[in-house]
């Protein structure tokens, strides 16, 4: 039998790979696309190019936190460099959180269909409870770290 470490490891490598070929092949490759189709529009390119790759490197962030969380469940040892890890995750999760309000803000502004909106808010919240996950299990391991003297 399989056990589900080795199972949540193999899917977030799939995962990480996965976001790599978004990161450094898709995306780019989408935006060059859509400059040569509507010219009016090519001085995005570059912004959105470099302002997903920060998004896609957010996300290998929390892959390699998750990574690093789930194999050193138990271990009382790495907790201090797990709490490091935490933090880490929960940067990266504030930098998602605030480009996704960001573009939600524009969408409200700008949108004269519901639909899109909708979507980002919901993807907006499931950020929201991610982040609150990390910043729970973040003070859960703080709390059980040994006090150091003073």
């Amino acid at each position: 039998m399989v056990k589900p470490l080795v199972l949540l490891n193999i899917a977030l490598s799939v995962f990480f790979f996965l976001v790599l070929v978004l990161q450094f092949f898709s995306f780019p490759g989408q935006f060059r696309y859509m400059a040569e189709q509507e010219p009016e529009n090519a001085h995005l390119r570059w912004p959105l190019t470099f302002l997903f790759v920060l998004i896609f490197l957010a996300v290998e962030i929390l892959i390699l936190t998750v990574w690093k969380v789930t194999s050193s469940l138990g271990v009382t040892s790495q907790r201090r460099k797990l709490l490091g890890y935490m933090n880490l995750g929960i940067g990266a999760l504030a930098f998602i959180w605030l480009v996704v309000a960001s573009a939600l803000i524009w969408l409200l502004l700008h949108a004269d269909d519901p639909g899109l909106p909708l979507v980002i808010t919901v993807i907006e919240v499931g950020v929201s409870v991610l982040g609150l996950l990390f910043i729970i299990y973040r003070n859960h391991l703080a709390k059980s770290l040994p006090s150091t003297p003073s």
